[in-house]
């Protein structure tokens, strides 16, 4: 993303929706600079709703990368992020009330959730979203882009929101009952939005050719609701 996180309720920030907008636009977005960029406001915001969404491949006419194009539509993508945190907020449930937990597990649970993630990321091929449980209800995320095994633990290649620019790598050790980052403190990563994964890869296999849509709209809406629950859960 060409911007980093910023905006949301009482100037909180997106992280959460920052993050997600970026893993379905990866998944599922085709950029065409060989084609016209699109001439309307309306048609920008519609590009950047279907992004969203997540239920579909995406063109992106005119545009040669994300950062272009998110560099050059950065208010109107900030104000669908926006929405976006106020619908899973006051529509499906106040995710916030459930945010307050613990930031440090015991050694061998966050050893086991570094083997979940160990799987999930090296060995399924997937991109990550972890929600970062931080002291008081404060919550954070970041993309997991990359992991490898090392004789002491993982070494962790990540996407931060705040940092949009750069890669960054997180060295995690067997025996830590947390992980710490200066501007962070000690905190908790939990793996989440699985099935939000899931539908997008399911959208490119259907647009692929490998898969025959099985989903209607209700069925998408209770899987989005159970990843909601999920994520809100008392860590």
């Amino acid at each position: 993303m060409g911007f980093k996180n910023n905006g949301g309720l009482f100037n909180g920030g997106v992280c959460w929706w920052h993050s997600r907008f970026q893993r379905n636009i990866f998944y599922l977005s085709i950029f065409r600079p060989d084609l016209d960029k699109p001439k309307s406001t309306y048609e920008i915001k519609n590009i950047i709703h279907q992004v969203r969404l997540g239920t579909n491949v995406v063109t992106i006419p005119g545009y040669g990368n994300l950062e272009e194009f998110s560099k050059e539509n950065q208010s109107l993508i900030q104000s669908e992020l926006n929405n976006w945190q106020l619908y899973d907020g006051v529509i499906l449930g106040s995710w916030i009330n459930g945010l307050k937990g613990d930031t440090r597990v015991r050694p061998d649970v966050l050893e086991k959730m570094m083997n979940e993630l160990n799987i999930y990321v090296r060995e399924k091929k997937k991109v990550g979203y972890q929600k970062l449980q931080i002291k008081g209800i404060t919550s954070h995320a970041w993309l997991v882009v990359g992991i490898k095994k090392m004789p002491s633990g993982f070494e962790v290649g990540y996407l931060d929101s705040n940092s949009p620019n750069q890669s960054l790598n997180y060295s995690y050790k067997i025996g830590d009952s947390s992980f710490f980052i200066k501007n962070y403190g000690d905190f908790v990563p939990y793996l989440e939005f699985k099935r939000e994964e899931e539908r997008l890869v399911d959208a490119a296999k259907v647009y692929c050719g490998l898969k025959s849509r099985n989903l209607n709209s209700h069925d998408l809406e209770l899987e989005y609701e159970l990843d909601l629950k999920e994520a809100i859960r008392m860590p």
